[in-house]
Formats: structure tokens, C-alpha cells, sequence
């Protein structure tokens, strides 16, 4: 980027590794001018994160120079200084937490800035309104949902009134009301002069960048505008990446022989475009759309079986309040004094409440909700990690809070927790994957079985098992090795809380297409997405939680239908469904009852828009 007359951040030929081989960052050079918004992207490793921590100084160059607002992050004189301008919060919020309450959380950078006690308490108020959390002052960090701290991490930033704020994929863990009130909040700080740099994957956060930056192996490969950089479909196919949503219908628009649309990263600039040549053409337009929208996004989802429940819940609820105090929650649910700007009830005592359904042989259910609407809770349930407070689960027949029960049902219902790649401890991959079919009393040929057979259902070459330990392993083939763990153990349920976050596009995709295989083969899949794409195209089922109970039920063509319920608990529905409502609020005829993929709802506009090859 052109540095213009005085950019706030500068880094020249910056060149980094971590273990003296291979170069982190190699030669980067870039300008930050003073109350812009950049965006950084790239596909995992690419070295965004080794870039963030370079502007704050909690890395420093091996050779090139970062400079903030003038002052060299090298010389250990301005590091206080550069800190004290640069708020930064990381991707996983437990590597930023420090106190045990929210409040105290809050205030730990002011305070350590020096910020007298006075204004203390108003920066720490402020910033928890910004973010939604408004009655979260005295709740303790280590109780939250994965959303809510980092909430608080963003809070913590906000607190410090940096010139310079820098979000480490910040947004991974929230819900999309969540990152609605993030992308918010960025724009109206960016507004009032705030320079924000914002490391993302999510190409409608960058689309609202000033300046797009997309690295590769530590090298930048593309920058530029939004719109000059985020079309470009196959470059960044090749990079890992992918295209906004509306660039996506725009080139899905082209493979139908629609002439003279230019792929756009903004949507309603490209819904304004459509709706507009949809009215000038004129086209008689009944019965293309019914046709064409026949396609759910979902249709890719086999059959079930709706009288095999392996899994029900009967009118559970569940609170992690201490034992003592269950008996005064069961006389009924507390008063509730109001709900946090972002959709959540700080007051809440029941983590979930009078939850009834099944998880039913061969299907694949999906389970989503706003931060804190009991998701993970939920799963916790699924193989007696925890026990319902009141009400009943059971597994293959069994009730799981029978003495004895659980232990049978932990092979027969494998749980992949968020970051899964955090479970590793052993000395060889081998180890790690053989845990879990040693713990269930397999000899060790069964156990080599095993081990082989997961890693190559996972992608991943065994051969590796007995030679590397898991942490000589890339983050993404991390994760493949805790998935092969729970796979080892050969279940019958497989269950994932949110198994894609955090991971680039490409990645995602693969990671995506593996479970996908594995439904096909047998495995009966329950997963929790804030993703309402993945949900619409990979589920047979959903489950929509709000505030601790089922909300919503049914297939995704009948959920995605509802998307004023969605919306009003803080989600939405795919982005090709939320492209279609656009397209017919402004007027274009396309049928209701139908859920669109990008594909579908470009084949039911081809016929309107005149002009087809």
C-alpha cells in the first residue's frame, strides 16, 4: 500500500522464522496508513498470525524493521510505548485471559497503562457494552462459551483506547449475530480514526476492508482494494482461499450464460445490479424459479431412519450451578433481568432447559446457536461427560446417569471437542491415536489395525505414526491426528463442536469432505457450526438452540425458511438463501418455499436477466 503522507505502521523487509530453517515471514513490506482498515489474509501457515504479533512487538524482526507511529518495535526503550498503542487480540481467547472475573479481565491492560482508578471503571463498562456483555462484570472467565471469552478479549483490547487495533481472526468463535456486533463495532471505532488490522478468513469481513493483503509462505502475494483483490477467483483458489459470496454468484451467474455481470465483493451493490436488470428485462419469469429452486441447498443428505434414536433427550435440564444449590433451581427457573446486547442473558441459571429430541440412526443432525445457547453443553451430555441436573439421556438404551453406564458408551459415541489439536500429549503419533483403543482393552495388533486404518480415513499417511511426534506436525495435520484418535475407537455416533474453526477455506473444505465420506460410509454425524453453509449443505437435520432450549427443528429446507426466527435469536441462514431474500425484497419475482444454493439461485435468475449466451 502507497504509505501516504504519515502511515501509522511501517514494516520494511521483514524477514522472521522460529527455528532457524524455514522463514515464517520472508521479505515483507507494508504501509498502514493512519485510520485505515486492512485486512490480512492467507491460508493456515501462511504466517498472518507471525505478522500480527510483529505490531505489537511481541515478535521482533530477524532482519527488516517494524516501525508504529515512528517508534522501531526492536529497541526494548519503546516496547511500554508501541504496546500502549497497539491493543491486539488473539484467536483462541484462552491464550489472553488472565483474571478469573470478567471485569477484572477487562481492566488488566488499562490498569497496567497506569489508567487512574476513577476512569478504570467506565473503560471497562464501556468496552463490555461495545461487545455486548453488558451484566458479565462479576461472572467468572473460566465458565464462559469459547464466543463469550473472546468477547471478553475484545473487550479487554477496547479497554486500553489503542490507536492501532489488531484482530487475530477474532471473530472465529463467534455467532453471526456475534460477528455482525464485532464488524459493528470495527466500523464505527475505524470511523472515529481508529486504524484497525483484522487477520480473518471470512471474505464478507475483508470485503469491508480499505485494503486487502494476502500472504503465502510468509510472502505477500496479492494486495489491493477489496474489489480489485477478492476476484480473483483462481488466484485465490491456488492460495487456499475463496471468493466473497456475491463474486461467487456472479461467475455461478456467468457459467449460466448470463452476459455483462461483473463479479462484485459487496453484495447489495450486486443485488442493486440484479434487481435492476431483472426489471429492465422484463422476462417472463413463471415457472423457471420453481424448477430451478427444486435443489435445497441440503439435498446432498441421505436418508434416516426417524424410529432408530440412538441418542434422545427427555426433557433434560442441566445447570453448572454447585450441587447444594440444585434443589432450589428445580423449584422453577429464576426471574431473568434482560439479555446482552449480542443475544445473551447474563442471568441465566439453566445452561439448558427442557431439551427433548433424537439423534437418529444414519443421519446427519446439525446443531447450532448464538454463543451461550448450551451447544457445548449439549454435546457434553452426549456420551456422559456430564449428567443432566433434571431429565434423562440415553445412549443405546441406556441411561447415562446410571452408575457404569457412560463407560460403555464412550467408544460407541466419539466426541471432538473445538480445537481438538489441543488434546495431543503424546511422544509419537502412534501413541496418540492409540490411546483410546488401549484404554477399551484392544491387544496391540488390533491396536496397529486401528491406528492405520484412522490415519488413512483421515488422510494421512501412517507411515509418519512411529517416525514424528504430533507437534512436529502442521496445525491442519494436527487436527487430522486427534480426529484419528476418536476414530480409532471405531464409534458409531461421531460428534463435532465446531470442527472447522479457525481453519483457512481450503482446509476447511477438505476437513469438511472427510466427514462427508465418513457419513456416507456408515457413521451416524452430529455437528455444531456457527456455519449456516455448512449446516444448509451437509445436514440432513437441524437442531437450532436459543437461550438453553430447542427453538427450531426440522430439515434445512424447513429451518432456513424461518429466517425471521433465525435472525431474532441471533443467527441467519445461508448465504445464498440470505442473497435470494435480498433479490425479493427488491422486487424480483423468485419463488418462496424454496432453499437456494449459489448454483440454484443462478440457474433460477439466468431466464430474468436478458442477455444469456
Amino acid at each position: 500500500m502507497a504509505p501516504g503522507p504519515n502511515p501509522i505502521i511501517s514494516c520494511e523487509g521483514v524477514t522472521f522464522t522460529y527455528d532457524r530453517q524455514r522463514l515464517a515471514l520472508d521479505g515483507v513490506s507494508l504501509c498502514v496508513p493512519r485510520g485505515s482498515l486492512t485486512c490480512v489474509l492467507g491460508g493456515n501457515g501462511s504466517g498472518k498470525s507471525t505478522l500480527a504479533k510483529h505490531l505489537d512487538a511481541l515478535l521482533v524482526p530477524d532482519s527488516g524493521s517494524v516501525t508504529v507511529d515512528g517508534l522501531d518495535t526492536s529497541d526494548p526503550e519503546y516496547v511500554y510505548d508501541v504496546r500502549s498503542r497497539v491493543g491486539m487480540v488473539f484467536q483462541n481467547p484462552d491464550d489472553q485471559l488472565v483474571a478469573t472475573l470478567v471485569e477484572d479481565d477487562v481492566a488488566f491492560g488499562p490498569e497496567n497503562l497506569g489508567v487512574p482508578t476513577e476512569e478504570l471503571g467506565a473503560r471497562v463498562r464501556r468496552s463490555l457494552v461495545q461487545v455486548g456483555l453488558t451484566g458479565f462484570e462479576r461472572h467468572e472467565t473460566n465458565a464462559l462459551s469459547g464466543g463469550q471469552k473472546q468477547r471478553v478479549a475484545i473487550a479487554g483490547a477496547l479497554a486500553m483506547e489503542p490507536e492501532v487495533l489488531v484482530l487475530d481472526e477474532a471473530s472465529a468463535m463467534l455467532d453471526p449475530r456475534g460477528r455482525d456486533g464485532l464488524m459493528k463495532v470495527v466500523r464505527e471505532l475505524n470511523g472515529r480514526g481508529m486504524t484497525v488490522v483484522m487477520v480473518t478468513h471470512i471474505m464478507a469481513e475483508a470485503a469491508e476492508a480499505d485494503y486487502v493483503v494476502v500472504l503465502d509462505a510468509g510472502r505477500i502475494r496479492m494486495e489491493g482494494t477489496p474489489q480489485e483483490v477478492l476476484t480473483r477467483a483462481d488466484e485465490l483458489d491456488e492460495l487456499g482461499l475463496e471468493v466473497p459470496p456475491a463474486c461467487r454468484l456472479a461467475l455461478a451467474l456467468r457459467e449460466e450464460g448470463v452476459r455483462g455481470v461483473e463479479p462484485r465483493v459487496r453484495e447489495g451493490e450486486l443485488m442493486e445490479e440484479l434487481a435492476t436488470r431483472a426489471e429492465r428485462s422484463g422476462t417472463d419469469t413463471a415457472g423457471h424459479d420453481i424448477a430451478a429452486g427444486r435443489e435445497s441447498a441440503g439435498s446432498m443428505a441421505g436418508p434416516t431412519d426417524p424410529s432408530s434414536a440412538l441418542i434422545s433427550f427427555d426433557h433434560v435440564w442441566f445447570s453448572y450451578k454447585p450441587p447444594k444449590e440444585h434443589k432450589r433451581l428445580l423449584h422453577g427457573r429464576l426471574s431473568r433481568r434482560g439479555r446482552a446486547a449480542w443475544g445473551n442473558d447474563p442471568d441465566a441459571v439453566w445452561a439448558l432447559s427442557d431439551v427433548s429430541f433424537e439423534v437418529r440412526r444414519g443421519e446427519f443432525l446439525g446443531i447450532a446457536g448464538h454463543t451461550g445457547s448450551g451447544k457445548s453443553t449439549l454435546v457434553q451430555q452426549m456420551n456422559g461427560l456430564a449428567h443432566p441436573t433434571r431429565g434423562t439421556v440415553r445412549a443405546f438404551g441406556e441411561d447415562l446417569a446410571r452408575k457404569g453406564a457412560s463407560a460403555g458408551v464412550v467408544a460407541r459415541v466419539g466426541v471432538v471437542f473445538q480445537y481438538p489439536e489441543r488434546q495431543l500429549f503424546a511422544q509419537t503419533v502412534f501413541d496418540d491415536v492409540a490411546f483410546g483403543p488401549r484404554n477399551l482393552g484392544c491387544d496391540e495388533t488390533e491396536v496397529a489395525r486401528r491406528v492405520e486404518r484412522s490415519l488413512r480415513q483421515v488422510g494421512l499417511d501412517p507411515a509418519i505414526a512411529r517416525e514424528k511426534g504430533p507437534f512436529e506436525l502442521s496445525g491442519g495435520q494436527q487436527r487430522r491426528v486427534a480426529f484419528a484418535g476418536v476414530l480409532a475407537m471405531e464409534p458409531e455416533v461421531l460428534v463435532l463442536d465446531e470442527p472447522a474453526a479457525g481453519l483457512d477455506p481450503a482446509s476447511r473444505r477438505s476437513f469438511l469432505s472427510l466427514i462427508a465420506r465418513l457419513h456416507e460410509e456408515g457413521l451416524t454425524v452430529v455437528m455444531v457450526s456457527h456455519d449456516m453453509d455448512d449446516l444448509a449443505s451437509l445436514c440432513s437435520r437441524l437442531v437450532i438452540m436459543n437461550e438453553g432450549s430447542v427453538a427450531l427443528e426440522g430439515t434445512p429446507n424447513e429451518v432456513f425458511l424461518k429466517g425471521s426466527d433465525l435472525r431474532r435469536i441471533g443467527l441467519g441462514v445461508p448465504s445464498a438463501q440470505r442473497m435470494a431474500e435480498a433479490l425479493r425484497a427488491r422486487g424480483v419475482p423468485l419463488a418462496e418455499g424454496r432453499l437456494y444454493s449459489v448454483a440454484s439461485l443462478a440457474r433460477a435468475l439466468a431466464p430474468m436477466l436478458g442477455e444469456v449466451a
